[in-house]
């Protein structure tokens, strides 16, 4: 009778725990379908990929090590071709090696705070590699670097045989939901017409017959 009461008591658990996901735009299971694909086309490593339940949309590569993609970017997102965009963004983050890039600017600010005096007698290497950690958890890449994994994202999808859209379309959708809420990841800038027009001429760039579908704004999209 325990065994019973315990299997149901998880299956609650489990359905009210994938509740947001199932009834988002983009469903867990295209999430996934995605990523694998983003990652065959890449040439790269399979990371683990996990679904936040969060209302902010956003997604991110944490320490080059997994990927992490909210259910508030799935409600965003209305086409599978825009979640295979951000995740090919992310997927760039990693192949470029972005990460540990960050790392070592971090590490340089951190000596540097040291060197200048800033630091007080009782700092050791331990605090400065929490300082480093809290850096890096709030700090996003910096505009150089999300143009870069913009750009390889659009070559991903083309060279793939997706609809290089995908990543345009997403950014719009952000830019037009009002910017970034959380402090890292793939809204880390908000969305302005310098990105967008760059996203797009990439696209043309490489695919010059491109057509760009129209996007909502979020109320329009949500009542469809």
């Amino acid at each position: 009778m325990r065994k019973l009461i315990s299997a149901i008591l998880s299956a609650l658990i489990a359905i009210c725990a994938g509740g947001a996901a199932a009834s988002a735009s983009i469903s867990e299971s295209a999430v996934r379908r995605a990523w694998k694909d983003v990652t065959n086309i890449a040439g790269m490593e399979a990371l683990p990929l996990f679904i936040k339940e969060d209302a902010a949309a956003n997604a991110w590569v944490e320490a080059g090590k997994s990927v992490t993609v909210t259910t508030g970017l799935m409600e965003l997102l209305q086409r599978e071709e825009e979640i295979f965009g951000v995740l090919s963004h992310e997927a760039g983050h990693a192949k470029l090696k972005h990460y540990e890039s960050k790392v070592g600017q971090s590490v340089g600010v951190g000596i540097a705070s040291i060197l200048i005096g800033k630091a007080t007698k009782n700092n050791s290497l331990a605090d400065l590699a929490v300082g480093i950690g809290l850096n890096l958890a709030t700090a996003g890449f910096s505009r150089e670097m999300e143009v870069e994994a913009d750009d390889f994202a659009v070559d991903l999808a083309i060279d793939g045989g997706h609809d290089p859209t995908g990543i345009y379309t997403a950014l719009e959708r952000l830019s037009l939901q009002g910017g970034r809420l959380e402090p890292s990841g793939f809204n880390s800038h908000p969305p302005d017409e310098r990105r967008l027009l760059h996203v797009k001429n990439r696209i043309l760039e490489r695919a010059p017959e491109t057509k760009f579908p129209e996007v909502d704004p979020p109320e329009k999209a949500k009542q469809r």
